[in-house]
């Protein structure tokens, strides 16, 4: 599993558990240079090459689910199955309808969380960006499910996020997916937007093997409000969490 937000998803989860936490996420100084998603899957491989945990149903949220498609399509090996929750709206994975209304929508709000980064303002790039995704009750959730701790390292999180990340998946091109073996599960919330529910089908229909579940009452922060519903969807073996 990849990232903090999946702590409370863990807790419920019956086995193993890996939680990833990705290069520019640590506490130690962040990579100068872009950091690319298929990189990302290369530090990943290593870390259950080390770990020595055979195949594993390895998970992802919003941007991590491409780590997890680059993971499955370069080591096909270490993915037995893939849970994808809520993959990110960019323009290689949306229905083409839907490019031009996310781009005015999610495209602004990137905008402006980059122009607070540029100003040094963590607290205010975080919030453009989250409540355009997540909606407006996003910092109440974080905090009561992370702490106070937990929401202001996610401000802090933010400057390699919009410095780093943003332009790493500006450039992703999807690898072929058509060759991969592995079982994949496509999460959404139900009350996320439509682009995110016809994002979601359209890669499902890409995939080999893939089917859909769908989380009644959330949205894009359904690892932090609905954990164990997103952990019974997950429990099926061997659990990689990536971040």
């Amino acid at each position: 599993m990849f990232g903090a937000w999946f702590q409370p998803v863990a807790s419920h989860v019956g086995g193993r558990v890996i939680r990833v936490l990705r290069a520019g996420y640590a506490d130690g100084p962040p990579p100068t240079a872009l950091v690319s998603q298929a990189q990302h899957a290369a530090h990943a491989a290593a870390l259950l090459d080390a770990l020595g945990t055979g195949p594993a149903t390895v998970v992802g949220h919003s941007s991590s689910t491409l780590i997890v498609l680059e993971l499955a399509t370069a080591r096909p090996d270490l993915v037995r199955r893939m849970v994808l929750s809520e993959p990110p709206l960019i323009d290689p994975l949306l229905d083409p309808a839907d490019v031009a209304e996310v781009g005015a929508r999610v495209g602004a709000a990137i905008g402006a969380a980059m122009a607070a980064t540029a100003r040094g303002d963590r607290a205010g790039a975080y919030d453009a960006f989250m409540g355009a995704v997540c909606g407006p009750a996003h910092r109440r959730v974080v905090a009561e499910v992370l702490g106070a701790d937990g929401l202001a390292r996610a401000e802090r999180d933010a400057r390699f996020f919009f410095t780093n990340e943003v332009p790493g998946l500006a450039g992703w091109t999807p690898p072929d997916l058509s060759g991969i073996p592995a079982q994949a599960l496509l999460v959404a919330g139900a009350e996320s937007p439509g682009a995110t529910q016809r994002l979601v089908e359209g890669l499902a229909g890409r995939l080999p093997h893939a089917e859909v579940a769908r989380i009644a009452g959330a949205n894009h922060l359904l690892p932090l409000t609905h954990p164990r519903e997103v952990a019974d969807l997950v429990t099926a073996g061997s659990v990689a969490a990536a971040g």
